[in-house]
Order: C-alpha cells, then structure tokens, then sequence
C-alpha cells in the first residue's frame, strides 16, 4: 500500500485553488466523518462501561466493613513518615 506524506500546508494550496462548491463538498465530507468519530468515540465509551470488570460493582467483599477515612489517614500517616507525600 502506498503511504503519501501530504502536509497540511500542501492541503491548504489544493483548497485554495477548488470552487466554492468543491470546498463546501469536501466540508460536508470531513462534518460526517468527524460526527462519526465522536459517535464512535461514545460508543467505545459506553462499551467500556459494560466491560466485564465493571460487573464486578459491588461484588467484591475484601474490604467490607473497613473504615475508609480511618484506612485513608492511616496511610497519609504512613506517607508523611516515609516522605513520600513531598
């Protein structure tokens, strides 16, 4: 497959020299295909949220019954002795 380096100043020359229609072709164009990336995009998005992993919500019992704000400064404590906060 041939791969073609074109930069953007190069594409900027070519519009420069299309009708006014051509140009308003070519914007239509990328408008549907930059709308399709972000659906896309969202859909990835919402498939990411029913990955498997997230099933796992509220399943796992490991830390059931810790006291989070207890856990959390105990480890801050641990942080600030080491110097790992800094």
């Amino acid at each position: 497959m041939l791969n073609l380096r074109i930069t953007k100043e190069q594409v900027f020359s070519l519009l420069e020299q299309l009708s006014w229609q051509e140009k308003q072709d070519i914007f239509q164009y990328l408008g549907q295909k930059l709308h399709s990336q972000a659906v896309a995009s969202q859909s990835n998005l919402d498939h990411a949220l029913e990955h498997p992993i997230n099933q796992l919500s509220g399943k796992i019992t490991a830390f059931q019954g810790v006291n989070a704000l207890a856990w959390q400064e105990q480890i801050r404590s641990e942080w600030d002795e080491t110097g790992l906060s800094h």
